[in-house]
């Protein structure tokens, strides 16, 4: 009797480890970003745990390992991060996860073709993994690259609508692919605010003016005060976006996290545009007040001259 009913606790408390929904032969995936993380969500759908490491407002070199999260690794069969993390070695080592299958997603991400890219990647190692399940990974990503040509498509029309020329703008480097996608000239890039001297940020200014740059381009995660002094510097608009979903309320998904930053970029263009009218209506008014006083003068030049020649013949009369 004491047996059978250990045996009984004992599958309570398995029922109740269980994850809701989740299947128990999930495949366990560590992510370095919520990027990577979101993007595996997609494609990986309720045959995956997705665990994600680094808080998508921190940039993934400044983040610090807990035990948590070697026990985390220790158990997952797949890792995906960016190649820009220096403790990832460090932390599969002290897992002692020699089995975990590593996938190195480097370089950017922040437009619909890029990643798209990543999408494909993540579809193809889960497939790998797990062939079984390859038609719905398959499938998953499908629908996903789907959805981004559509947000790229719909971001391509509306900023076109706004600007038919290409804007001069200064830009955070890891931010510069998607703003180039979206039209953008950048006449000048600035790397993370801790690799700046006072030289580098006069020389931002300088290449502002210079160029006429209408916005200064920042990345939440890299911080935003250097971009917003050199913004006022120059009477630039200063725009903010971020690299990681997540970080905004609303932008769980990359798509989402796309969209959010093509409004930061059309909101900004918006409000170019109602300072350039307002200033090409203070020109013209500048323009008719200087026309109005010039032909004051002529007339007052006209009067006076009328006035002395009158006063001139009166006198000969007079005479």
């Amino acid at each position: 009797m004491k047996k059978s009913y250990v045996w009984f606790l004992l599958g309570l408390l398995l029922i109740a480890g269980k994850t809701p929904g989740m299947a128990d032969d999930a495949l366990s995936i560590i992510c370095s970003t919520t990027t990577l993380g979101a993007l595996a969500e997609e494609v990986g759908g309720d045959h995956v745990t997705v665990i994600s490491l680094v808080q998508p407002g921190v940039c993934p070199s400044h983040f610090d390992i807990r035990p948590s999260h070697v026990a985390e690794v220790e158990q997952a069969q797949l890792i995906l991060f960016h190649g820009i993390e220096p403790w990832l070695e460090d932390l599969i080592t002290a897992s002692g996860n020699d089995t975990i299958t590593r996938l190195n997603l480097a370089g950017p991400w922040n437009t619909p073709p890029l990643a798209q890219a990543k999408i494909e990647a993540i579809r193809d190692a889960l497939v790998s993994i797990d062939p079984v399940n390859a038609a719905y990974y398959q499938d998953n990503a499908d629908k996903a690259i789907e959805n981004l040509i559509l947000v790229g498509e719909s971001i391509q029309a509306n900023i076109n609508h706004y600007s038919e020329s290409e804007i001069p703008v200064l830009c955070m480097d890891w931010q510069a692919s998607f703003v180039e996608w979206m039209g953008f000239a950048i006449v000048g890039s600035y790397g993370p605010p801790e690799t700046l001297s006072m030289k580098d940020i006069d020389l931002l200014i300088s290449t502002g003016k210079t160029e006429k740059a209408q916005m200064v381009i920042d990345n939440l995660q890299s911080g935003t005060d250097i971009g917003g002094q050199v913004a006022a510097a120059i009477g630039a608009e200063h725009v903010v976006l971020s690299n990681y979903p997540s970080a905004v309320p609303g932008t769980d998904t990359v798509a989402q996290m796309i969209e959010y930053n093509a409004r930061q970029l059309i909101d900004a263009l918006q409000k170019i545009a109602v300072k350039t009218e307002e200033m090409n209506e203070l020109e013209t008014q500048l323009e008719e007040s200087r026309e109005s006083n010039l032909i004051f003068k002529v007339l007052t030049l006209v009067f006076l001259t009328v006035s002395l020649v009158e006063a001139f013949l009166l006198y000969v009369r007079r005479k």
